[in-house]
């Protein structure tokens, strides 16, 4: 990125801007009937809009980030957020002090982004970047060895020293605190809001289990145990009674199913009794930015208001109030959150989820026949009552069984349960967890009844016609000579973008599908990998990137490198590509600095009349605008394009809104709301070196 664009104005300024608006015209004729744009007229182009383009619209569905980083030591900090419910890696970079981070962080509903700090030493902090609606930001993350991962529980807290009765003891040794940032709360309380049945919740993911994938280290192999930290957090309940939250582990069937035969069940903490465990509090916040902890439960009755309200004698007047009524009493004040965490670590390749046990109460029979049922032997069903976060498991016929759900934030799984057996308002929300790991990988649900896979996949839950992204591979595990694991994975974990081009200047059918590239920076070692994905083109379109000393790299003409004739389409006229995508590149120049904000400019097109390369029509670039229109879009992740023939804003109804008004983020998300049956899509790249 040109450093001298990034002008700070306190932690947002202006990178792109155009001195006039102008209105934006897509054309209405299909591309390539043999006539050059200079020999057609405008007569059929259509307005696209009735407005103007927003003068920061680049055409480019990311924000431009410029990080500032201040960390206490060398280490390497790790920019990530989630794309299609995917932890997907924006960047990284060794510091060693202050540091410039440049980053393109993908448009979306609720953006936001994360920073990982890590020492190699044991020392990791994580810090979340929420985005202005600004077309552009600057932002400063400092990193620092006072408040980490493994904080001691003991600084700056406040006790209630004259209750000595409140303080419990865990079931299991706490690990220490675990610091979230102030959103944590308010995410939240929308994603499993008060009174609102997750059942019904299209936001919430319920009936759950989590695949234990193994820890990955800093060079890439995998370890045999997943290290997962659950933290207490949040909560909202009348309760009072003893609740224990705990976990079960079992292993998987040959066929990737279940197999509750080896199931065991471990107890973690009280969660109800008491608001201290070993004179600490399970949740604590901070006002103003002030350095003071105050501690927070999950007892309605403990308002602001009324600090003698708790229902448990003992608890009145140790000043600990209930997170929601906090949240509700402080709202912006509350500048960050930590809570009590607890350490699993759970072996590669197994399965667990959680439960909430209803104190000593014993297990119901209706409980007990639906475990053994489910495959848990007889001699294995437990003794007490409990909510699972697997539906088949539960007690009662109330929300279809669902007692648990999650919801997923940058690298945190945030996890409720309802502490009624049966019956209440199925909000699963009455005690909630959040759920992390050591590098900050996703919990990857393994899907059982009521939740299938490509619920999941989807960019947006709440669209059932948004793209899914389809393997073609029928055998992942049958990996092509040269390619290695660590390589596969590590180009999977990136940010994919994709470049639609159109080749045929004002006069073209902008349908985006005459090239279809997808472009995958890896930042970490200076190189960016291309596939070219779909050609829509009839004439003959040569592939360039414009390497940093000027210098012209030849990628291949579009229809040869699919090898086909040139007026061949190419992934362009049926709803689902057919034809894999070809790796163009995988080295691609990528120094350091780059962000797709300046380096898609280096991608362009040659395009000849008659296919004759003595007859050179245009050059096609990202940074070309034509009578008011694009000429490519840049595109976060794996994009779905248009049918051939099929204009891009009749594709993307949104993109209109989109276009006029760049800035809301309401609109942001335009490319994950096709219209049914007009997009195309895509195969997904079953990467190996080329």
């Amino acid at each position: 990125m040109d450093k001298k664009l990034m002008r700070k104005s306190g932690t947002v300024m202006s990178l792109v801007s155009v001195a006039l608006a102008v209105p934006v015209v897509f054309g209405s004729c299909s591309e390539d009937n043999g006539l050059t744009p200079t020999d057609k007229g405008d007569g059929n182009t259509t307005s696209f809009l009735d407005g103007q383009i927003d003068p920061n619209n680049n055409w480019m569905t990311a924000v431009p980030v410029q990080v500032e980083i201040n960390a206490p030591s060398k280490g390497t900090v790790t920019a990530q957020t989630i794309m299609n419910e995917k932890v997907t890696i924006l960047g990284e970079k060794t510091v060693n002090g202050g540091a410039v981070m440049y980053l393109d962080v993908p448009q979306g509903e609720n953006t936001s982004f994360g920073l990982v700090f890590d020492d190699g030493t044991g020392f990791k902090q994580y810090k979340r970047v929420d985005l202005s609606n600004a077309a552009s930001q600057v932002v400063d993350v400092t990193f620092s060895k006072n408040s980490s991962l493994k904080a001691s529980a003991k600084v700056g807290m406040a006790k209630a020293a004259t209750n000595t009765s409140l303080y419990g003891a865990s079931i299991m040794p706490s690990y220490g605190y675990i610091n979230f940032g102030s959103w944590a709360w308010d995410d939240l309380s929308k994603a499993v809001p008060e009174n609102v049945a997750a059942q019904k919740n299209v936001k919430a993911i319920k009936d759950f289990e989590i695949m234990a994938r193994g820890e990955v280290t800093s060079v890439g192999e995998l370890q045999s145990k997943e290290t997962v930290y659950l933290s207490f957090l949040y909560g909202h309940t009348g309760n009072i009674e003893k609740r224990i939250i705990g976990y079960y582990v079992n292993s998987l069937k040959a066929d990737g199913t279940p197999d509750y035969s080896d199931i065991e069940f471990h107890d973690i903490a009280d969660v109800m009794t008491y608001d201290y465990f070993d004179g600490n509090a399970k949740v604590q916040y901070q006002l103003d930015g002030n350095a003071k902890w105050y501690d927070a439960n999950f007892d309605y009755a403990d308002k602001p208001s009324n600090p003698n309200g708790a229902r448990l004698p003992a608890r009145r007047g140790d000043d600990a109030y209930g997170t929601l009524n906090v949240n509700q009493a402080y709202g912006k004040r509350i500048t960050a959150v930590r809570g009590l965490s607890y350490k699993l670590e759970i072996p590669k390749g197994k399965v667990f989820g959680f439960y909430l046990k209803d104190g000593d109460k014993a297990i119901s029979n209706d409980q007990k026949q639906k475990m053994i049922a489910a495959g848990v032997p007889a001699t294995r069903v437990p003794t007490k009552l409990a909510n699972y976060t697997k539906a088949a498991f539960n007690h009662g016929q109330n929300f279809k069984g669902i007692r648990s759900a999650f919801a997923i934030y940058d690298n945190f799984t945030f996890m409720g349960l309802d502490d009624t057996m049966d019956g209440g308002d199925g909000d699963c929300n009455d005690v909630t967890f959040a759920l992390s790991n050591v590098r900050g990988q996703k919990m990857v649900p393994l899907f059982t009844k009521e939740t299938t896979e490509s619920d999941i996949n989807k960019p947006t839950i709440e669209n059932p016609d948004a793209p899914d992204y389809t393997n073609p591979d029928p055998d992942p595990t049958d990996k092509p000579s040269g390619e290695t694991t660590t390589e596969k994975e590590n180009y999977e974990s990136l940010q994919h973008w994709t470049l639609a081009f159109e080749n045929a200047g004002k006069d073209n059918d902008f349908d985006f599908n005459d090239v279809v590239l997808e472009v995958t920076p890896d930042t970490k070692n200076n190189k960016a990998y291309v596939y070219l994905m779909a050609a829509g083109a009839q004439r003959r379109t040569e592939l360039y990137f414009q390497k940093s000393d000027g210098s012209e790299q030849y990628l291949g003409e579009v229809h040869e490198l699919f090898n086909v004739k040139p007026g061949t389409y190419v992934n362009t006229k049926a709803g689902q590509a057919t034809v894999s995508p070809v790796l163009v590149a995988d080295d691609l120049e990528w120094t350091y600095g780059s962000t797709l904000e300046n380096s898609r400019q280096r991608f362009f097109l040659k395009v000849y009349d008659d296919n004759d390369t003595s007859k050179l029509s245009r050059i096609v670039k990202s940074d070309e605008l034509i009578g008011g229109s694009p000429q490519v879009l840049c595109v976060a992740g794996h994009w779905s394009w248009p049918l051939e023939t099929t204009n891009v804003a009749t594709a993307y109804p949104l993109l209109g809104e989109w276009a006029i008004n760049f800035n809301k983020t309401e609109n942001w998300n335009w490319y994950s709301h096709p219209a049914k049956g007009l997009v195309v899509k895509p195969l997904a790249p079953s990467h190996k070196s080329k």
